[in-house]
This record gives C-alpha cells, structure tokens and sequence, in this order.
C-alpha cells in the first residue's frame, strides 16, 4: 500500500527559511481557526482600567494568534477613502514617472518597487505587486522630529514630481495612524504587565514606514505568481488597512491558510519579528501572504511600527526565564539587515538570488520544519 507523501508549506521567516507540514484529521493541533476581533475604543479612554482591559484581550490574541482585527479605531473613514484614491492614482501614473523614485536609486530602500522586484518565496517570478513606501525621515516638516538632522544626513524620501497632491495625502494619513500606532504600542507594553509608557523613551521618533500596494489580478488560479511571498514582518507591530478585496491568509499550526478579508472600520495588526524577538516569543510573529484569487485589483497599506533606529532593546523583564540571559538588539542593525535580505536586487547586495523552495525542501522534510512561527 502506498504511503501519502507529507504535504508542506513553505515559508521566510524571522530571515530564514522555514516549514510546516500540513495536519489534518487526528494529526491536527488545537489552533486558530479565525481571526479574532478586538474592540479598541477603549484605549482613547481617560480611564486607566479601561485600556487595561484592552490590552489583555490584545494581549491573548498576540500570544494564542499574532494576529488581530483592530475594530473602533480613531482614523476618519473619509482620511482612509482618500488616500486610496491618491494610492490608486499613483499606480496609475504612467511607468516612467514611477520609476523617477525607483528604489534602486535610494540607499535607504525607499521609493517605488515594480512588479516582481522582490522574492519572499523561492518559486514563480517573484511578488505580483507593486508598491511605493516612504518611512521616517528628519528632513521632511511634516513629521516634526524631535532633533535637527544633520545637513550632510541622508535623505531618506522621496516624492514623484508628476503628483504633487500626493505627498499632502500620504502625509494626512501617515500622521493619524501614527498616533494611533502609539496608542497600540503603550496596549502592548500593558498587555506585558509593564507599565504603559515602558517603550515610550525607545519610540521617540521611530523607525515607521506607509506601504501602499497594488496587486494585479492573478489570470491563472493555479499558477507560481503569488501577490507576496509566505513570511513574517520584522517590524515591531503592522498595521494593514485593506480596502475591499480580500486576499491576506494567515497560516496556522496546522499549516492551514486562514483567511483575513477587510472589515470595515478595522485594521488587521499582527506581531512582527522584533517584538516576538524581545518577548522571548511569547508574542508570535506569525507567517501571512496575500494571493489575490479575486479576479480584481486590490489595493492595501500597511504601516510598519518599530523602535528608534538607534535604540537598543533588552529581552523584557516579564518574559524572561529563570536563569536566562537578556539578549540585547539594535533596532536599526536588525532593521536594515531584514530589509536588504528581502530586496535581493537591491545594488547594496551582490544580486544573488533567495533559494528556491526546490533547493531548501529535501533538507527541511529529512529533519523536520526548521522554524517554529505562530501558534
């Protein structure tokens, strides 16, 4: 009788390659089902107990999920429609005036990425999408950094020229949800039985980052061409804001794929790979994609949340085991060093291409999954 070849799932996460076999039946594991759903109304409260109580739900669902629905948050509903207008306006324009801002041309990986410029998966062309992201930068007016950059510093942005309107949008809306990123950062710090300003003098003026995307429809439901690659983030929390298409899947213990389509007035947040790391893991940094099956254009902004990029950032207090040693990380070493890994391309590296799924499978499925990400 022939046996069942043992079906995985690959994945990048925490900068390596990783798997999971697929469990289904009796071999299944209690896991996550669905995305759960957290009312933050209460973190906008004067009232101590009130965010409190929010912060232990956000607190379950980081440690049981990575993932969760940030349902009455604070941004205007007509701030969001906006500035998807603006996002798709600017995927609209024609290639040459995108590619004035190439990501190419920035050192600090910024600007505009083509389709199939990056590759968290080792198989099909590569990410079908593209995208444009600006992040923290001194020299610009609209984030008010709390020092003056030094004139020789790098400029880290920048803006396409053929859109002006853009950069106001952009910035209306970079603004709100950063406030609202602090509000979540002060719910974590509570949800680890710290106390709520704990990550405040480490998120002064942090490392944040807009990512619009836009993913074409896929033409061919079984084809390699996947919108993004399976991974985890290596930001400290992200914040997506979808519009209507649903194609984000989170993936469980079982190695089944989760679906988390838009909810309105919501943001999906989930753990990235910084704070899983200075949680000891206690927070999971879980592994998502985005296939778009939909047959329309979807459209997407995350907003990446990290510390100062010069801060260094202890194991905390309340994760720590007995007898363990904290382990120290510099926020914008380990920062940069993800990013280049995901942009291959990228002239700061040598151009060597990440592994295919064909050459990193024979050794994962002899000696089990090598990475153990999400609950």
């Amino acid at each position: 009788m022939a046996v069942e070849e043992q079906e995985y799932v690959y994945y990048h996460a925490g900068g390596k390659r990783g798997s999971r076999p697929v469990l289904r039946g009796a071999d299944a594991k209690s896991t996550f089902e669905s995305i759960p759903v957290v009312d933050v109304s209460g973190l906008f409260s004067s009232n101590v107990e009130d965010r409190k109580n929010v912060a232990s739900q956000i607190g379950k669902t980081c440690r049981n999920v990575g993932f969760f629905y940030a349902e009455n948050h604070d941004i205007p509903q007509d701030v969001i429609n906006e500035t998807f207008e603006s996002v798709k306006k600017f995927f609209a324009m024609p290639l040459g005036d995108k590619m004035e801002v190439h990501l190419h041309k920035s050192a600090a990986l910024r600007g505009y990425e083509p389709l199939f410029e990056t590759k968290m998966e080792g198989k099909g062309r590569g990410d079908m999408k593209e995208a444009f992201t600006i992040g923290d930068d001194a020299h610009e007016p609209e984030q008010n950094a709390p020092f003056t950059p030094s004139p020789d510093s790098m400029k880290k942005n920048s803006w396409p020229s053929a859109y002006p309107a853009f950069r106001p949008q952009i910035y209306d809306y970079y603004t709100r949800v950063l406030a609202f990123s602090r509000k979540l950062m002060q719910a974590f710090a509570l949800a680890l039985d710290l106390p709520e300003t704990y990550f405040d003098e480490a998120t002064s003026f942090p490392m944040v980052g807009v990512r619009i995307l836009h993913y074409p429809p896929q033409e061919q439901q079984d084809a390699s061409d996947i919108g993004l690659g399976a991974h985890t983030d290596y930001s400290f929390f992200t914040l997506v804001q979808q519009e209507s298409v649903a194609a984000l899947q989170v993936l469980n213990a079982n190695g089944i794929w989760v679906d988390a389509p838009p909810k309105p007035r919501t943001y999906v947040v989930n753990v990235g790979d910084f704070l899983s790391r200075i949680t000891n893991g206690a927070f999971k940094s879980t592994v998502h994609r985005v296939l778009n099956r939909s047959g329309e254009e979807r459209y997407s902004m995350p907003f990446f949340f990290s510390p100062n990029r010069e801060a260094t950032l202890d194991t905390v207090p309340t994760c720590m085991g007995k007898g363990q040693q904290s382990e120290s990380v510099v926020a914008g070493d380990y920062f940069m060093e993800r990013l280049r890994a995901a942009r291959w391309q990228h002239p700061s590296n040598n151009g060597k291409p990440p592994p295919s799924v064909q050459e990193v499978a024979t050794s994962e499925i002899k000696s089990g999954p090598q990475i153990s990400v999400g609950a």
